[in-house]
């Protein structure tokens, strides 16, 4: 006779954000914020490491800041679907930039925010994006 497993389910996968930011303190910001709202971060700096992350991790959302050193995220947008066979991935960019050209919404952007921000409304940009409610530490 074979003893009975009770297994528990399987906890659903949490969504796999991206952050390319280069400033320490919004990065941090961001990473504890996203976190505790429910979702699994990587972050890293600039978008040399971005690319790097993207092909080893395929992340399920990118909050991308535009102007940082090494390779910026105008760049990292042209390039980033090299590694994932040509698909996009959906992208928040956050950036004190101005506005974005609309040709990079076909490159995967969904929705620009202008630093300073409100984290509400990256929380739903990455709702609506990703589909999922997600609390907010501010809720």
């Amino acid at each position: 006779m074979h003893p009975q497993h009770s297994e528990a389910p399987l906890a659903p996968r949490r969504p796999l954000i991206l952050i390319v930011e280069d400033d320490r303190s919004i990065a941090a910001l961001l990473e504890d914020e996203l976190t505790f709202s429910g979702y699994d971060v990587h972050l890293v700096p600039n978008g040399l490491q971005a690319i790097a992350s993207v092909g080893d991790h395929r992340p399920d959302a990118i909050v991308l800041d535009l102007m940082m050193p090494g390779m910026h995220g105008w760049d990292f947008i042209e390039r980033y679907r090299d590694v994932t066979g040509g698909q996009t991935i959906p992208i928040v960019i956050v950036s004190a930039a101005g506005a974005i050209p609309r040709s990079l919404y076909a490159n995967g952007v969904r929705r620009f925010i202008s630093k300073p921000f409100d984290l509400d409304e990256l929380h739903d940009a990455l709702a609506e994006i990703l589909g999922t409610p997600v609390r907010s530490a501010t809720q």
